[in-house]
């Protein structure tokens, strides 16, 4: 790197859109690399305000650029080769450009994502880059290109249809006999016209019939045979796609899912069928057209070579009309797959709110806002509609055209003697298969956008890095000792720093503090569902915990989230989560653990429906499932986030007596900002406030000092003692 006066730092500038990813989308580009918006804001945190110089940081680091935050002036600059991002003030807005290189004539060339590309002299850029702040990004072994993008999306691709090239080459060879036999008709035509009928012939006329009928009927059977095999085709190529496709999801890490909406989601899983239209399209309409192209003009050409030079130089225009629309035909085919996402996330976000807009009487407000959203789709879909009525009529008209000029050209081929009438008949006939064709083979492009914005869409999600689940197996966790632990979200500023906390097994270890403060998001992190910055999670004195398989790990650990996942299905369902299990196993556990009188109580106790998302339950009922439902495991380590919030005092302190139990052959982790029940049941208390640990200790301990937690307790005295004033 050759910048001088250089000192590393990573600022939080904010600009105030979406400059910033964009001016990193510029130099991915620049590179030949190929990446988009909406993953670089994932990466960067980019929110509606924008995003800071750490956000694209840290997202340049992770698409494969070696990165730097820095601070320069302008001779560094200068002497500064590679194309680098610059933090500077317009109009009083903090903005992001792309410096590419600077020329003694012409000064610095600049990429503004708001204004493009030009040149700005020293002293101009002096006055706008006032904080002397940039990004420094060299390509790395991990920076992908386009050109090995693309080709690893072609084998992506070719793996999955591989299974298909028997079924798809059997309808080839089908759609090859179909072909041949639509012929059929117009070399009948001219046989009959020109030598069937002058010669009288009645039995030349029945063998003729008869053989055309045999071919029609032929044609019939092989056109059912390959629509059955292009449906089986169809069929095993839909499971495929949808089992890798949703497996793949399934295998991301959490992150992944916090940036995006269910709708989203459910919108590219729907995408597997326009593919799939695409590959029936490609195997079944294209090699007949294409056939039915080379073949009719072989015929022609023996008729007539003047004519098939005509037909000939008919087929530019044709693909003309096609591909001068061909930019509006994917931008508005992106335009509509956007739009369907949103609406499916608006839809199921409204359904699942339902209670709130109802108890809120907001529900004009809501159908309004969903008529918009709708309506916008639909727009969308017109808007493409209008671009295939343009191409339609304009095909239309130029086969129009041809037709009457084939039609006038023969028929004075006819006059002169040139041809017969059943040639002409014939020339007609095939005529009029080859121009659809022609048009039809002009008009694939749409689908095949279509399709391939659907796969680059789904192949978008499927490319990217699954949670790795191989390493080390341990069979135990007898101790977890969180080391100098800190932590931030992408492009943010750091939620908390050299937290240290000891989790045994034996020992129920607390973590209390304000919401908000990141005690959720330290869970996440024992879960694994996010990286930390810096410093360490060993597992029993020896084992990082990042080095542990991930599967193993997570057999041996179990959660009770503040938001439980309720199933449709009944309460052993819940609990099982697919796991084969007796009745009588089932049975023993419950009552082993106490949770039978809970779940008798409820309609048809272990076998009672609990509808979507849990609706027939309570807050309380739910959290006790979830406690089944983890104890069930076995764990070895148990982390409880806000676990008994909704639960009433006896199921909460029924709750408390069997944590108490079970510490003994698990470690405990308690996550809570409800402070009454922890003075008894809690070994170990660690406040976290200030972004950091502030306080230690058991409840004795903690009330020698001033903190978060003795607050609450002396809070609680004041008002026992104000009351009983009152009531004496």
């Amino acid at each position: 790197m050759n910048l001088k006066h250089i000192q590393k730092t990573h600022t939080l500038q904010l600009d105030q859109s979406d400059c910033g990813a964009a001016s990193l989308l510029s130099i991915i580009k620049f590179y030949k690399g190929s990446d988009s918006v909406e993953k670089i804001r994932e990466l960067s945190g980019t929110t509606k305000q924008g995003t800071t110089m750490l956000g694209l940081y840290q997202a340049a680091n992770q698409l494969g650029f070696t990165a730097d935050g820095c601070k320069a002036d302008m001779q560094a600059l200068i002497d500064h080769k590679q194309p680098l991002i610059l933090h500077t003030i317009i109009n009083q807005l903090q903005h992001y450009i792309v410096c590419y290189s600077y020329n003694e004539k012409e000064g610095f060339l600049i990429g503004d994502p708001g204004k493009g590309i030009y040149n700005l002299s020293e002293q101009e850029l002096e006055k706008i880059w006032i904080s002397k702040t940039c990004l420094t990004l060299i390509p790395n072994t991990n920076f992908i290109t386009q050109k090995v993008k693309q080709n690893d999306q072609k084998k992506w691709f070719l793996d999955i249809l591989k299974d298909d090239y028997k079924l798809i080459a059997i309808s080839i060879l089908l759609g090859i006999l179909v072909t041949g036999l639509g012929l059929a008709m117009a070399l009948f035509s001219q046989k009959l016209i020109d030598d069937i009928l002058p010669s009288n012939n009645i039995k030349k006329l029945i063998s003729g019939i008869i053989l055309l009928a045999i071919l029609l009927f032929a044609r019939v059977g092989i056109s059912v045979l390959r629509q059955y095999f292009t449906l089986q085709q169809s069929k095993d190529f839909n499971n495929r796609i949808n089992n890798i496709f949703f497996s793949s999801l399934l295998q991301l890490p959490k992150p992944f899912f916090d940036t995006r909406q269910t709708g989203e989601l459910v919108s590219r899983l729907n995408d597997t069928q326009r593919i799939q239209n695409v590959i029936k399209t490609l195997s079944n309409s294209l090699i007949i057209d294409v056939l039915s192209i080379i073949i009719s003009l072989i015929f022609l050409f023996t008729y007539s070579w003047k004519l098939g030079i005509i037909l000939i130089i008919s087929l530019p225009i044709y693909f003309y009309i096609i591909y001068r629309n061909n930019e509006k035909i994917i931008n508005s085919q992106k335009d509509i797959m956007q739009s369907y996402a949103y609406n499916e996330s608006n839809f199921i976000n409204s359904i699942q709110g339902v209670s709130t807009i109802k108890n809120d009487n907001k529900q004009s407000i809501f159908n309004k806002l969903n008529r918009n959203i709708f309506a916008n789709y639909q727009e969308k879909i017109v808007n493409l509609g209008k671009i295939n009525i343009t191409l339609s009529w304009q095909s239309g008209l130029a086969n129009v055209v041809f037709v009457i000029g084939i039609l006038i050209y023969t028929s004075i081929q006819v006059f002169n003697k040139e041809i017969k009438i059943g040639e002409l008949m014939a020339i007609l006939g095939i005529t009029g298969s080859l121009l659809p064709s022609i048009a039809n083979l002009a008009l694939i492009s749409i689908p095949i956008n279509e399709a391939k914005i659907a796969f680059n869409r789904m192949y978008e999600f499927a490319s990217i890095e699954k949670e790795h689940e191989n390493g080390l197996q341990i069979f135990e966790i007898e101790k977890i000792s969180i080391q100098n632990l800190s932590f931030r979200f992408a492009g943010r500023s750091e939620l908390f720093h050299d937290v240290n906390i000891t989790v045994e097994k034996g020992k129920l270890t607390a973590i209390v503090g304000e919401s908000g403060s990141g005690k959720s998001t330290l869970g996440q992190i024992l879960q694994r569902f996010y990286s930390f910055e810096n410093g360490n999670i060993i597992v029993n004195n020896k084992h990082e915990l990042h080095k542990i398989g991930l599967k193993n790990y997570r057999d041996l650990l179990s959660v009770i989230p503040q938001e439980i996942t309720i199933f449709n299905g009944n309460v052993i369902d819940n609990i099982l989560l697919g796991e084969s299990e007796t009745a009588e196993n089932i049975l023993t556990f419950t009552t082993e653990y106490g949770f039978d009188i809970y779940f008798n109580q409820l309609p048809q106790g272990l076998m009672t429906i609990l509808g979507e998302e849990g609706v027939n339950l309570s807050g309380g009922q739910k959290q006790l499932i979830a406690f089944a439902r983890a104890l069930y495991k076995k764990p070895q380590f148990l982390i409880l986030d806000e676990a008994t919030s909704a639960m009433d005092r006896n199921t909460e302190n029924f709750t408390m007596t069997l944590l108490q139990k079970i510490k003994q052959d698990c470690a405990v982790l308690f996550i809570s900002h409800r402070l009454n029940k922890l003075k008894n049941i809690a070994d170990s208390i660690y406040i976290l406030e200030n972004k950091t640990i502030t306080e230690s200790g058991n409840h004795e301990k903690l009330m020698e000092t001033n903190n978060f937690y003795s607050k609450y307790w002396n809070e609680q005295d004041d008002s026992i003692e104000t009351n009983l004033l009152r009531n004496y």
